[in-house]
């Protein structure tokens, strides 16, 4: 029996008006095949889920529920794959369970799954009187457990969000089990079936615990989400199941071409993923306004009648949180009397009281606010509005569940009209995780947060002991606004402030100050992890650039938070003690030079002979090692070469030791070999064939030809123990002797990888830069992150023979920037550079 299913034959639009033509194709195939076999008798096929909501996907999942009176079980067996099959064969994920209408209500008690698909159930073929039965027994089993059925919801919820989002504006959404997703809008309908005995938002429309207006946003957001959703799978094709429950993230590559099959621009991914962040935050935002509701009101009874016989059981807020407000059910309220045209700063005020405390506005409040600033026009800001907003801002975390009503509010685009801009503007990058204003909100919380503690003493100290803290919050606000615009967003942010903050009038604000904070506020990173912290000319140029030590200290608190607002691949311990190591040292340089921005080279040496005194082998050492290399290597690095540098090796002997590292998860190598040129390469490709991720490479030599090497490495997995370790430095010596090939060590374990490198929207670029110097020049490589790339690129500069005397890896997401440390002539051929640079973009593309 053939189906004749196929969705390419839809030829709806992508959205409600194609889910609905495929649902009809799938119930015509099915009723169908009922006729044909004559089961339409004692039989009943029910569709449940989106199935059931006449909103099937491309790639969803057909659940059905084959209801019968009493089948054998010969039959039902029959039955199913002959119904079945010709739907498994069309490609359809079909789902099916076969019951009775009482089995059906018990076996509902199994799991929360089972009970929410009894909420959405529809006839497709067969007996009705079948699923009326069900309905009868159904309903009632539903409003008698919705106690504990929308706890197991709460707690199903929280465990999705786990794993597929937490907020809103995320640059790669999942569309079904995302924050704001279409789950979250299933649940509020599951919540009207389980407490009002009818599913659907209209039911929660009735009993007010939604109003007429939050019912036409849910359902146009609904309706956004849902064709995104049918594009999505349209797109797909062919790998409509990716691994793991993925099929529904809107991953970066995936963009353009969703929105292209929506028509969205020419293609514009940009403009989609605006639209459904803003559709997610819609339906996240009142799902959790409402959702505790539902979940108080379920476990005891309707809250109108809680109201007239019992008082609530929110604990009450103390004190009063401002004149024309008062505290309702744990949440601000504003009294009937106060309204935003006799009170301009009313919104502002309410929002701060609320923040300060953790909590959210009273829902008919909120409402009630945004009514009246719809109507208000712009808002001009005056004193209460200022201050009121600035302790918003200072509230940090705590004031997350207030920013939200603010955002609902349309607060901040009613002050300043330019922030519509700003609002939802997707970062469609995959190191970022949110969008651009929830990054921003992100930042001013981690660093409230650091000023109170959240990296340690001296973070916090610095914080406390800014003159205006005030201008850092809202310097960090605004330190990515320019990316709404066009050009380099670091310097249009820094106009956009020096136009907002006068205009807004803050007290106390240092308008030029938030400028350079919002210009350089990428300054730092990039010098950290790019560039050679040992230069005295780098630390000049980054004390000219700032200023001043209030600007460099907000600056370093401002590339910590905003590291951390950004994701998990913006920020690491190794690269918090590179931000650190330069603040302290520009810091000195601002100073005023009253001490060295690091120790000379007679103060290390002096330092190494006091721990280690009438230690041969550190007098042999300090008397063949360049000055550089005291500065650059450090007391506890110069005793690690020690320890190894005696006896000198012969040649092909390489020995290593590895200690801990200079942060948290990481661990550093010193080698010490007879030097020869392609040493360094060497080194770093049998830690790649390990899995290690090299962070930070010096190389030296003594007048005596021994090379002295280290690493700084972040290990991989296996290697937190000593027989790990052991293993990389036995191969590190079978590489110098030339008993291990080092490129098919790569290559080998490149092969045991489990995770293929994922596509990206736009293959990341490759870029080879020169600057060069007297003394040490840099060569930067930006591209793709790819196994072994330092190796290769390092082998190129040996083969060139350039001299390398330093290696910095700074990796954010699938990009990597390889920085070298070379001597180079600055007067060199130029011809001889472009082809360096040629081989090292050769090098640095990915291999297919």
């Amino acid at each position: 029996m053939s189906t004749g299913l196929d969705a390419r034959a839809v030829e709806a639009h992508p959205g409600p008006d194609w889910c609905r033509a495929w649902t009809a194709h799938v119930d015509a195939a099915i009723s169908g095949s009922i006729r044909e076999l004559g089961a339409d008798r004692g039989m009943a096929v029910v569709a449940l889920g989106s199935y059931a909501r006449r909103e099937l996907c491309p790639g969803s999942d057909v659940d059905l529920l084959l209801l019968h009176s009493g089948w054998g079980r010969d039959n039902l067996s029959d039955l199913v794959k002959r119904l079945c099959y010709p739907l498994w064969d069309a490609g359809l994920q079909v789902g099916h369970a076969v019951r009775t209408p009482s089995q059906t209500v018990r076996a509902a008690s199994e799991g929360i799954d089972t009970a929410t698909a009894l909420t959405d159930r529809r006839l497709v073929a067969g007996d009705r009187g079948l699923l009326d039965e069900l309905s009868s027994r159904a309903v009632p089993w539903l409003r008698r457990g919705a106690g504990q059925l929308l706890a197991d919801l709460t707690d199903a919820d929280r465990r999705r969000r786990t794993k597929a989002g937490w907020r809103p504006g995320m640059v790669e959404p999942h569309l079904k089990n995302g924050a704001g997703g279409l789950r979250d809008l299933q649940g509020l309908r599951w919540a009207a079936a389980c407490l009002l005995g009818e599913v659907g938002l209209d039911p929660l429309v009735s009993a007010r615990y939604l109003g007429a207006a939050d019912r036409r946003e849910l359902a146009a957001a609904g309706d956004t989400l849902l064709a995104v959703r049918c594009a999505l799978h349209l797109v797909r094709g062919a790998s409509l199941r990716p691994p793991g429950n993925e099929i529904d993230r809107l991953r970066l590559d995936l963009q353009d071409d969703t929105a292209a099959r929506l028509g969205v621009g020419a293609g514009d991914g940009a403009e989609l993923l605006l639209r459904v962040g803003l559709a997610t935050r819609t339906v996240a935002y009142l799902h959790e306004r409402t959702w505790p509701v539902l979940l108080e009101d379920a476990r005891g009874g309707r809250r109108w009648l809680r109201a007239s016989r019992h008082p609530s059981r929110r604990a009450a807020q103390p004190g009063s949180p401002g004149e024309g407000l008062r505290w309702q059910d744990g949440a601000v309220a504003v009294e009937e009397s106060s309204t935003l045209a006799a009170d301009p700063a009313l919104a502002m005020r309410a929002l701060a009281a609320a923040g300060q405390r953790g909590v959210s506005l009273h829902r008919p409040t909120a409402e009630r606010l945004r009514r009246q600033i719809a109507g208000a026009g712009t808002l001009a800001w005056e004193d209460g509005a200022r201050s009121a907003f600035l302790a918003l801002l200072r509230s940090g975390a705590t004031a997350l569940p207030a920013l939200g009503d603010a955002d609902h509010l349309g607060v901040l685009p009613a002050y300043l009209p330019a922030w519509t801009r700003v609002r939802g503007h997707p970062q469609r990058n995959p190191f970022h995780l949110y969008d651009l204003d929830t990054h921003l909100y992100q930042t001013v919380a981690e660093l409230v947060e650091i000023g109170r503690g959240l990296l340690g003493e001296r973070q916090a100290a610095l914080y406390e002991r800014l003159a205006s803290a005030d201008t850092l919050l809202v310097g960090a606000l605004l330190h990515d606004v320019g990316k709404a615009w066009p050009g380099d967003h670091s310097i249009v942010g820094a106009r956009l402030a020096r136009e907002w903050v006068p205009s807004l009038g803050f007290p106390g604000i240092d308008g030029d100050r938030v400028a350079r904070l919002v210009r350089h506020h990428l300054l730092l990173p990039d010098v950290a992890t790019r560039r050679d912290l040992d230069d005295e000319g780098e630390l000049q140029a980054v004390a000219t650039a700032v200023g001043d030590i209030e600007t460099l200290d907000g600056l370093y608190l401002l590339s910590l938070a905003d590291a951390r607002a950004t994701g998990p691949s913006a920020h690491s311990p190794w690269k918090d003690g590179l931000l650190a190591e330069l603040h302290r040292r520009v810091r000195r340089v601002l100073a005023g030079g009253v001490e060295p921005a690091f120790p000379g080279a007679a103060a290390v040496a002096a330092a190494a002979r006091h721990q280690a005194p009438g230690d041969h082998r550190v007098e042999t050492l300090l008397s063949s090692v360049d000055p550089r290399y005291l500065i650059t290597a450090g007391v506890t690095q110069v005793l690690a070469h020690a320890r190894l540098v005696q006896p000198v090796p012969a040649p092909g002997e390489l020995r290593a030791a590895t200690r801990e590292g200079p942060a948290e998860q990481t661990a550093t190598i010193t080698v010490v070999a007879g030097d020869r040129r392609g040493l360094m390469a060497m080194c770093a490709g049998v830690l790649a064939a390990h899995g290690l991720t090299v962070l930070d490479a010096r190389a030296f030599t003594t007048e005596g030809g021994i090379a002295l090497d280290w690493f700084a490495v972040r290990p991989g997995n296996g290697l937190e123990g000593g027989p790990g370790w052991r293993r990389v430095e036995d191969d590190l010596r079978r590489a110098a002797a030339g008993d291990l090939d080092v490129a098919a060590a790569i290559a080998a374990r490149e092969r045991r990888r489990d995770a293929r490198p994922r596509a990206l929207a736009a293959p990341v670029p490759i870029d080879v830069t020169f600057d060069l110097r007297v003394g040490l020049s840099r060569i930067e490589v930006h591209g793709p992150d790819t196994p072994g790339l330092l190796y290769r690129l390092a082998r190129v500069l040996s083969e060139a023979e350039a001299d390398v005397f330093g290696a910095r890896v700074a990796t954010l997401g699938p990009e990597v920037r390889d920085v070298f440390f070379v001597r180079l002539d600055p007067d060199s051929d130029p011809d001889t550079r472009t082809a360096l640079a040629l081989a090292l973009r050769d090098a640095a593309t990915p291999r297919t």
